[in-house]
């Protein structure tokens, strides 16, 4: 083995001579060789000088390399160590071990050139999990949910055909982690990575944004904060995104749950960029599902309804189809109100109880919503009855599954309509149990109770606690303590849709003074 270099020579009188050196690696006695250089002159002069002097003199130039060296077995294990770190800095630590088990779990069909594809959707996929489940924190998008509503299709063409759009959202947020587990199931599906927060609980808070006609109208900031559930969901993907079906079992979880979408990367990732991008940066996340969403789509729901431009399109609707129903009287649009109700609550329960039962991966059965044909039968009935001069049939107060309409129903019937429950005492138990907030309609309820006669179906301990809780009502009421005195807004529908209440209604028991 042979190793040749150029090297310059420089003499006393300034002179410099280029010479070949040549360095052999001979064999010795203690099994490890020595090396000789040997220096090719073709100056007579420079053969009487001294060995050590020549070296002394010489200056080696570029474009040399060791063939050998003494220190080889230790340098080759440095030199290993360091390619296998680049290696895996550069995400390309990919043993035999690695290539057999994803060989293995490759469908027997799969396209040759979708191979390496997916083998780098492998690597990044394991190495994300990798570092979020060393990871303290990470960086989350803002949560966003957006209702518009568009005009009526009775005013198209008409001059105030304005939309209204109405956004809530939260910021961007660093979210700390406590516990984190790597594809542990979770219900009926095996996210890859589930975060415990840390603290325990989060709070959050928003804010409200109006555009009408494509104009900004008002900003409004949350009153109170969100919490937090105790643990969120992360979901990694690289070439395919949540398909419908895991999107359906993730909403039927209702945990927050993060999508990583790492397809937008390409050219070379390192391992702490990749780092970087995963706990500090926001591209290519996004919450798939959050269980504040859906509170807050109710709101701003809510809002529209409310809001100046909906409630001018609703009183012309109202005058556009005021004839219609006029044609048919009060009590006629009541009984089709209070029908489509108890039909669109009971179904709701009936929901309910089936989802308790619900076993497999099926999807699970949906609660009826606002576009259900039962819920717009509730609708025409109400715009009906406001047209009878009884508005306030639609208000949320009125048509909650635990709304006052449901409330009587159950009183009524001896029965939870809109309550997962047997029996009207049960509801009744629930009312007497609600907030300061709703003392104010408990006169309604002990009419109700009165007109429908729930008292003889109370054992003798139901009686007594009703008994208190009623004598409770009237003490409020003889001190005028305006926690039990109602306003007026719904005496009138509710004395039609329940006319064996309106004589007690009409007495006007417990309601607020009039204004002077």
């Amino acid at each position: 083995m042979h190793d040749h270099a150029t090297a310059l020579l420089t003499l006393d009188d300034g002179r410099q001579l280029l010479v070949d050196l040549t360095g052999v690696r001979e064999p010795g006695s203690d099994g490890l060789g020595h090396a000789v250089v040997t220096l090719s002159l073709s100056d007579p002069s420079l053969a009487m000088m001294d060995p050590e002097e020549i070296r002394a003199r010489l200056r080696i130039l570029p474009d040399m390399h060791w063939c050998s060296h003494w220190n080889d077995a230790s340098l080759a294990v440095e030199g290993d160590a360091v390619a296998a770190k680049a290696a895996k800095d550069a995400l390309d630590s990919w043993d035999a071990a690695d290539e057999a088990e994803f060989l293995a779990q490759l469908p027997k069909d799969v396209e040759p050139s979708l191979v390496p594809v997916l083998r780098r959707e492998t690597v990044l996929h394991r190495e994300v999990k990798a570092i979020l489940e060393s990871a303290s924190s990470i960086a989350t998008p803002g949560l966003e949910v957006v209702v518009e509503r568009d005009p009526p299709d009775e005013f198209a063409g008409e001059w105030e055909t304005a939309s209204i759009r109405k956004m809530w959202m939260t910021g961007p947020r660093q979210l700390d982690f406590g516990d984190v587990r790597l594809e542990k199931k979770v219900a009926s599906i095996v996210p890859d990575v589930i975060a415990d927060l840390n603290p325990g609980k989060v709070h959050g808070w928003g804010g409200t944004m109006t555009w009408v006609a494509g104009d900004f109208d008002e900003d409004e900031e949350d009153t109170y904060p969100f919490t937090w559930p105790a643990a969120i969901l992360v979901e990694v993907t690289v070439t395919h995104g949540i398909d419908d079906e895991k999107l359906r079992r993730i909403r039927d979880l209702d945990m927050p749950t993060l999508e990583i979408d790492l397809g937008a990367l390409g050219g070379t990732v390192t391992r702490e960029n990749l780092r970087d991008l995963v706990v500090n940066q926001l591209v290519g996340k996004r919450w798939v599902h959050h269980p504040v969403l859906r509170t807050k789509r109710r709101v701003l729901e809510s809002a529209v309804d409310e809001h100046p431009v909906t409630l001018r399109y609703r009183e012309r609707l109202l005058a556009l189809r005021r004839p219609a129903y006029l044609a048919q009287p009060a009590a006629y649009w009541a009984a089709r109100y209070i029908s489509a109700m108890t039909s669109f609550h009971d179904a709701n329960v009936g929901i309910k109880r089936a989802g308790r039962k619900h076993v497999g991966n099926g999807p699970k059965p949906q609660f009826l919503g606002n576009d259900s044909e039962l819920w717009q039968q509730v609708e025409e009935a109400s715009e009906a009855l406001a047209a009878h001069g009884l508005p306030g049939a639609l208000d949320r107060m009125m048509v909650d599954e635990s709304g006052m309409v449901t409330r009587i129903l159950s009183i009524q019937q001896n029965r939870g309509v809109g309550y997962d429950m047997n029996t009207g005492y049960q509801v009744l138990n629930a009312i007497m149990q609600s907030g300061p907030d709703n003392k104010r309609w408990h006169t309604i309820y002990t009419m109700a109770v009165k007109a429908y006669g729930l008292e003889a179906h109370f054992t003798k301990a139901q009686a007594d606690s009703y008994a208190r809780w009623r004598q409770s009502i009237i003490d409020g009421v003889d001190l005028q303590d305006v926690t039990y005195l109602r306003p007026s807004t719904y005496d009138k529908v509710l004395g039609v849709l329940f006319p064996e209440m309106a004589r007690g209604i009409a007495k006007k028991y417990g309601l607020q003074p009039e204004p002077l």
